[in-house]
């Protein structure tokens, strides 16, 4: 079997700070030596604002390498916000990648929210639904999505988030994504006990005829 020189994902920022220049791209770049020995077996870009962030998404899922997303970026209960001052709400987010999503081949299986406050149930589960494209109704391929439901730490929650990729890239590729992701928490639980919880992680994975899972309070949701 062929070893792929991409690691499947795809990094999306936008500038967390006026005056500084923080970035989590680096932590990527380690973690793209660490299992491909080289620094740029993943997708990166920025976005300022609505258009840009979709325009940034269509751009790196267009490849046909992208399996899953990282977005960084600050948030809200309700939205991610981006620095030009828009807020991109959840119907948003979830139209966005429905439409980039929709055509057949390669997809995008999972999407991380790396910002505050807005990776609660309601809202992952939001980002799962259907969604309604130049008025047609577009089933949403996303097999899960991920976030924080409070206020973290910069530094903690970015370390710990490459850390989740590196697990879910060394699972084992074949078989049911939902299982693959309930070994990565399993190994994230094992290795770090408590963190988890201490950073408020939710993992939803959409399951058939409208039910939802979460993955981390193994708790059935009906639409």
């Amino acid at each position: 079997m062929a070893v792929t020189r991409h690691l499947g994902l795809g990094v999306i920022e936008t500038r967390w700070f006026n005056e500084h220049h923080h970035t989590v791209r680096p932590l990527f770049e380690f973690l793209s030596y660490a299992l491909k020995n080289r620094p740029d077996a993943f997708t990166y870009e920025r976005f300022v604002g609505a258009t840009s962030f979709r325009e940034a998404v269509r751009f790196m899922t267009g490849s046909g390498d992208v399996d899953y997303l990282y977005i960084a970026a600050h948030g809200d209960f309700g939205k991610i916000e981006a620095p030009d001052g828009s807020g991109l709400s959840r119907t948003f987010l979830r139209n966005t990648i429905c439409e980039v999503n929709r055509k057949g081949g390669r997809r995008l299986k999972g999407v991380l929210f790396g910002s505050c406050k807005f990776g609660d149930a309601r809202n992952l589960i939001e980002v799962l639904r259907p969604s309604k494209v130049r008025g047609q109704t577009v089933k949403n391929r996303l097999v899960w999505a991920a976030g924080y439901s409070e206020e973290i730490d910069y530094t903690r929650s970015s370390l710990f988030d490459i850390y989740f990729y590196d697990l879910l890239f060394r699972s084992a590729n074949g078989g049911d994504e939902i299982t693959r992701l309930e070994n990565t928490v399993n190994r994230l639980n094992q290795a770090l006990p408590g963190m988890v919880d201490s950073l408020s992680l939710s993992i939803i994975a959409r399951l058939p005829n409208g039910k939802y899972r979460n993955i981390i309070q193994d708790e059935i949701y009906t639409d």
